[in-house]
């Protein structure tokens, strides 16, 4: 039994041993490149759990259209919590056919972190800001969701909504994350290719993004000095990253999360950057309600009040992880 341990402790350690062999290479390039590798089993078996549940979803989009209308933003902000930026295109496209309010749109939206809340386990340190995180994006999601909602009924703002889903499904089939269709029954049921490519995509991200956080904190002479440089602790960061999760990609969320885990941003920070990234949801938004630019800018701007908002809010307030 020692020896079969030690076997397979001498498998998993020798892609550190390989690669710290190449002393050539600097080492916040083989440290990013480590802890990038180690990190691929954990992302592969979520995004393959994460698919499931996605297709499930996608091939009966009347129980998933259903669930939307009958709890609106109290089911956004749930389902979007789910690390991956599907639902938000989803509902981007719902809105865009008027199939759901503003209000169930933006709970859709300020929950959805993208593929960010994973790459906090990177560090068990910083693990612990992630059940307070979902906690408050879901508390704030579904709050502004509803809050939406009912100022539209009282100013009678709220759209008349569609009861049918087949326009959907022509949108459906355009490219989404990692360029597979979204919808599911009209391309192959690939449930194992997808979070292939998506766990090799977020590897690469991961490592090149990694290697330039450790380059700077390198020219800094360390993590300290790089947060004070940044002023870590001030709210000035919070506008900025907010800012940053306005970018519609997943490498936005990636960027913030990972600026995170490596001690360059604030918890405060941090949520407010993964407020407003919605991954491809907006620029989905932008692209099927391209005939309505104020209403995306004002979509848009309310994430980005409620992100600094909530963000100044944790700051002031002294709450951090």
């Amino acid at each position: 039994m020692e020896q079969l341990m030690q076997m397979i402790q001498d498998v998993i350690g020798a892609p550190e041993y390989l690669i710290n062999l190449c002393w050539f290479i600097p080492e916040y390039i083989r440290s990013a490149l480590i802890s990038s590798i180690y990190f691929i089993p954990i992302l592969y078996i979520l995004y393959y759990l994460i698919e499931l549940l996605e297709r499930f979803f996608l091939k009966n989009i009347r129980i998933f259209s259903k669930l939307t209308k009958r709890f609106g933003p109290l089911f956004g902000a749930g389902i979007s919590l789910v690390p991956e930026c599907g639902y938000s295109v989803i509902a981007s496209t719902f809105y865009s056919r008027k199939i759901i309010s503003k209000g169930t749109l933006l709970a859709f939206l300020i929950a959805c972190s993208d593929d960010a809340v994973p790459l906090l386990f990177m560090d068990f340190s910083k693990a612990g800001a992630v059940i307070p995180l979902l906690i408050i994006k879901f508390v704030v999601a579904f709050g502004v969701g509803l809050l939406i909602e009912i100022l539209e009924r009282i100013f009678r703002l709220k759209a008349v909504l569609t009861e049918s889903t087949n326009a959907v499904n022509t949108d459906l089939c355009q490219p989404g994350c990692c360029h597979h269709m979204i919808h599911t029954i009209e391309n192959p049921a690939y449930w194992w290719k997808h979070p292939i490519v998506h766990t090799f995509n977020m590897f690469m991200f991961t490592f090149i993004i990694l290697s330039f956080l450790g380059y700077f904190i390198y020219c800094f002479n360390g993590v300290d000095s790089a947060a004070q440089t940044l002023m870590i602790y001030s709210y000035i960061p919070i506008f900025v990253v907010a800012l940053i999760g306005l970018i519609p990609n997943c490498v936005s969320s990636v960027f913030i999360a990972l600026c995170f885990v490596m001690g360059l941003i604030s918890f405060p920070s941090l949520v407010a950057g993964l407020i407003t990234a919605t991954g491809l949801g907006l620029g989905r938004l932008s692209i099927d309600n391209k005939d309505k630019k104020f209403d995306n800018n004002l979509i848009a701007g309310i994430l980005y009040i409620v992100a600094v908002g909530v963000g100044l809010f944790l700051y002031f307030n002294e709450i951090s992880f």
